[in-house]
């Protein structure tokens, strides 16, 4: 049997940087809960061990990659972590803004919400586009949402600690309908519940949106500029239904919005996915003679 080279690329300061980030947001955790023992009574400690459940698998993640030596790999890896720190500071900005700006115009409230889905599309066309291979592109996408949920939690978890009485008046009136007595024991609880969501719910949305990307990126690569200009037209009107669709939603009683806002993202991540792709054409269209 052929010895692996030892030249082969590895994963190894990327994986390492993933789990210090675990160990962070555990940290954070266990400094927040010793404040706040009331935070995992009741459900709180089925949200702690869920959330603990899930760091340890992206620590178990992190450390497989590390030791991983395949050359498309790194390069899928590598691709994912740059995004990822890109949606770090989209879902921080935006975690900023919601927390210290009382009253949010509806374009503040929806951008972020476009960046992280082109993003997330633009990091599976982009792997896809590098290593011609569907499942490094999920794969890429599924690592950039990781890096930027725990981004999220480290600084989420950190206003916690600092900024606890902003933190605490922004759930105010969800603090005042629920049956805890300790507001801070429901802010922590709060944010237990919100980092099992999230480290749960983004791998699988991204996992979609970089598969979307990827595949929109095989459709498009070889198609002529006639066609590309076209599908960017097209992508553009899609866009601004799906604004207009959020824009009405908005306007609506809160139990009136779900159909338009489903439409409206749906419109929005079909618009989105084709934006890297469309550009590496045109891109790929100049260089060809």
């Amino acid at each position: 049997m052929a010895a692996e080279p030892t030249h082969a690329p590895r994963n190894g300061l990327l994986g390492t940087t993933l789990v210090v980030g675990v160990l962070i947001v555990l940290t954070l955790s266990a400094m927040n809960i010793t404040r706040h023992p009331s935070a995992i009574q009741g459900a709180g400690n089925r949200l702690l061990r869920l959330d603990l459940a899930l760091l340890l698998a992206y620590g178990a993640a992190s450390i497989w990659v590390r030791y991983k030596r395949s050359a498309p790999l790194v390069v899928a890896i590598r691709l994912g972590s740059l995004t990822g720190l890109l949606l770090g500071a989209v879902l921080v900005a935006n975690h900023v803004t919601e927390l210290f700006v009382q009253t949010r115009s509806f374009s503040l409230v929806i951008a972020p919400v476009f960046l992280a889905l082109a993003l997330l599309a633009a990091t599976g066309s982009a792997v896809m586009e590098r290593t011609s291979s569907f499942l490094l592109a999920a794969v890429a996408g599924v690592w950039c949402a990781m890096v930027g949920t725990l981004i999220l939690l480290c600084v989420g978890l950190g206003l916690d600690l600092i900024c606890e009485t902003r933190c605490e008046s922004w759930l105010q009136q969800a603090f005042a309908a629920s049956e805890m007595k300790d507001p801070g024991g429901f802010l922590i609880r709060n944010t237990l519940e919100a980092a099992a969501e999230g480290l749960l719910c983004m791998p699988i949305i991204a996992l979609v949106l970089s598969s979307i990307g990827a595949w929109t990126n095989a459709l498009m690569i070889r198609r002529s500029r006639t066609t590309v200009l076209v599908s960017i037209c097209f992508a553009l009107l899609l866009f601004v239904g799906s604004s207009a669709a959020l824009s009405h939603a908005n306007s609506l009683p809160r139990s009136e919005r779900p159909p338009f806002i489903l439409g409206g993202v749906l419109l929005a991540i079909f618009a989105l996915s084709t934006a890297h792709p469309s550009w590496s054409a045109l891109r790929q269209d100049r260089r060809e003679p």
